[in-house]
């Protein structure tokens, strides 16, 4: 499925868990392939695997049908770290 939409060529790509069904092999490669082809087109994904972020700019975390992070994708995923550690350090 995935083959057939990148032969059509969009500007506009939207991806729900592109990776869910493969292992981390093939999520590489797939990724991999992705960053050389998405150049000059924009991309909308929705996932929960990290290795996915590598293809965009921009990360908007949603939780609740809220917006609760929206950035650059390393401020966002940095923010994210420090929280996740605040909430470690406090639960110790």
């Amino acid at each position: 499925l995935l083959a057939r939409l990148l032969i059509r060529q969009p500007n506009i790509l939207l991806l729900d868990e592109p990776t869910a069904a493969i292992d981390d092999v093939a999520e590489k490669q797939l990724i991999d392939h992705l960053k050389g082809w998405l150049a000059h087109r924009t991309l909308v994904v929705a996932t929960h695997r990290r290795a996915v972020l590598e293809l965009v700019d921009r990360i908007i975390v949603v939780n609740d049908g809220k917006i609760v992070m929206d950035g650059p994708r390393d401020q966002v995923l940095n923010q994210s770290i420090a929280q996740q550690k605040q909430v470690q350090g406090g639960n110790s």
